[in-house]
């Protein structure tokens, strides 16, 4: 019997890690996206520009926030 819980916690602890692996890398890909629309931004002037830029860095900071909810749910 305790070979089933430890073999259940075992799965447990490794979805919880592939859960933060997965919440990495969309942070690291809002980040790709910051800099596309600092990017864009620069060569096509528009009037909405700097909302696109706020936008952008609000849309990683959620993400930071969530691989922050990450961590401490593994914990």
């Amino acid at each position: 019997m305790p070979v089933e819980i430890s073999s259940i916690a075992l799965l447990w602890l490794i979805f919880k890690g592939l859960v933060l692996l997965i919440a990495i890398c969309y942070f690291l890909f809002t980040l790709i996206v910051v800099r596309q629309v600092n990017l864009m931004t620069e060569i096509v002037m528009t009037r909405g520009g700097s909302v696109m830029r706020f936008l952008a860095i609000i849309y990683s900071g959620v993400s930071l926030g969530m691989v922050i909810l990450f961590l401490g749910w593994l914990g």
